[in-house]
């Protein structure tokens, strides 16, 4: 099965802080630059979302680094030792160690595109989702903002009391911090993120239709 595949079959069921986890241990401090990110919150009248960001907490102790424990999440399920039993099956039957790092690695980093792409998802509008295919089939993946200023008013218009103090910049910040657009002046235009998000939710079937 390719990686792309194996890993999609991984998450499916459950199986992805084993994934990460193990990787860790394995790849110890050749892993260390791979991983970064906090958790920073953003509220809005009534709701607060959670998403990722550039890491700017204090960097862990040596201790810490050193035992990487810090590293390895947490298991809420209690299923991962024994998903990380048969993956550590499927590994033993590979002998040759650049091979294994290899797999690991590749999971691994698939492992992050998917958790910020399912992030992304999670939060994002309908609109904005409708915005980047509108962005994606225009030449260069580019338009004035007054192409696009339109999905904006459409969306406050239907929904007057839950974007009554936003402005278009406001709109757009989701897309901006998560890099999915670029802006240039008055020019948009969607990123290769942008674009791999939007062949992310297609390949998984997510509907586009979402509200707002």
């Amino acid at each position: 099965m390719e990686n792309k595949y194996f890993i999609i079959e991984l998450i499916k069921n459950g199986a992805w802080p084993v994934v990460a986890g193990f990787t860790l241990y394995f790849l110890k401090d050749k892993i260390g630059t791979l991983i970064g990110g906090g958790i920073k919150s953003a509220k809005h009248g009534e709701t607060e979302i959670q998403f990722f960001e550039p890491n700017q907490s204090v960097k862990p102790s040596i201790e810490e680094q050193q035992s990487l424990q810090h590293l390895i999440p947490i298991d809420p399920t209690g299923i991962r030792n024994e998903v990380e039993s048969r993956i550590n099956e499927q590994l033993a039957q590979i002998t040759d160690e650049n091979n294994k790092i290899d797999i690991l690695v590749k999971n691994l980093a698939q492992q992050h595109i998917n958790n910020a792409f399912e992030k992304v998802y999670y939060n994002i509008f309908g609109s904005q989702i409708k915005l980047l295919e509108f962005l994606a089939i225009q030449t260069e993946g580019k338009a004035r903002i007054k192409a696009i200023l339109p999905f904006f008013e459409n969306t406050k218009n239907t929904n007057p009391d839950t974007f009554e103090s936003w402005e278009f910049s406001d709109y757009m910040n989701f897309l901006l911090t998560w890099d999915l657009v670029k802006n240039d002046a008055d020019i948009w235009h969607i990123t290769k993120y942008g674009r791999a998000f939007i062949t992310y939710i297609t390949a998984m079937e997510y509907t586009k239709n979402k509200m707002l």
